[in-house]
């Protein structure tokens, strides 16, 4: 276990083949941690420049993650087969953004656990991109989108909601494939929208709030309750397919 007072990845990798718990801050500021070990944080974890999560190990944040980051679009990539567990609460802030396979590609993956918290503040068009190779997103906890813009989550990513999705501000647009069991909450003046894919919302699924529903270009089978359809302002089936089978 790292016990210092902290670690700071600024430039070049710093590779983990071991499994590792870091107790102190650890701070991204342009480097890159790579590694086969499964690395365990219950500090902070900031992102403060362009940087990089890389290699085969699980990343575990169980404290306050931070990633805002200096110069404009700059992103954390997540490449090379890597998983991140989000455990505590996690904010994407600034103009910065989750870039999924940059550059080497793989099967990645981000994870809200149930219990955690993963706010979208950033004013950035496309939060979640893809570069290359696979990426998933799957939300058990809860998932604020929460900046008065129009935020849209890449095509080329699954995302996959079985906790609690709020929208409080601007449009959420979720543009790849996925499968629901959870909640999605529509505040009065927001948007939810699904442009593209086809989206499952499963029994226990639940789409509420007073906000508006768009169905822009999605194949969206809608087996769970759709709260939307009495308490929301509106739901737009402007391309695609809305089926309702309750």
């Amino acid at each position: 276990a790292a016990t210092g007072t902290s670690i700071n990845v600024s430039s070049g990798t710093l590779n983990l083949n071991n499994d590792t718990t870091v107790a102190t801050p650890l701070t991204l500021s342009g480097g890159t941690l790579a590694g086969s070990g499964n690395v365990t944080v219950t500090g902070p974890f900031n992102v403060t420049a362009t940087s990089t999560l890389s290699g085969t190990g699980t990343f575990t944040t169980q404290g306050t993650s931070t990633l805002d980051m200096t110069g404009a679009g700059s992103f954390l990539a997540l490449t090379g087969g890597k998983t991140w567990i989000n455990q505590g609460t996690a904010t994407l802030g600034g103009d910065d953004l989750i870039y999924f396979g940059y550059s080497s590609g793989g099967a990645n993956a981000l994870t809200n656990a149930a219990g955690a918290t993963f706010n979208l503040t950033t004013t950035n068009a496309n939060p979640l991109s893809l570069w290359t190779g696979t990426a998933t997103f799957d939300n058990a906890g809860t998932f604020n989108n929460a900046a008065a813009v129009t935020h849209t989550l890449s095509s080329g990513i699954a995302f996959n909601n079985t906790g609690t999705v709020n929208v409080t501000a601007g449009t959420l647009t979720i543009a790849g494939n996925g499968s629901d069991t959870g909640t999605y909450s529509v505040a009065t003046g927001t948007t939810l929208a699904f442009s593209a894919g086809t989206r499952t919302l499963n029994a226990g699924s639940n789409i509420t709030g007073a906000g508006t529903l768009v169905v822009s270009g999605a194949t969206v089978h809608a087996t769970g309750l759709r709260g939307i359809a009495a308490t929301g302002t509106s739901i737009n089936v402007s391309s695609g397919t809305l089926n309702l089978n309750n």
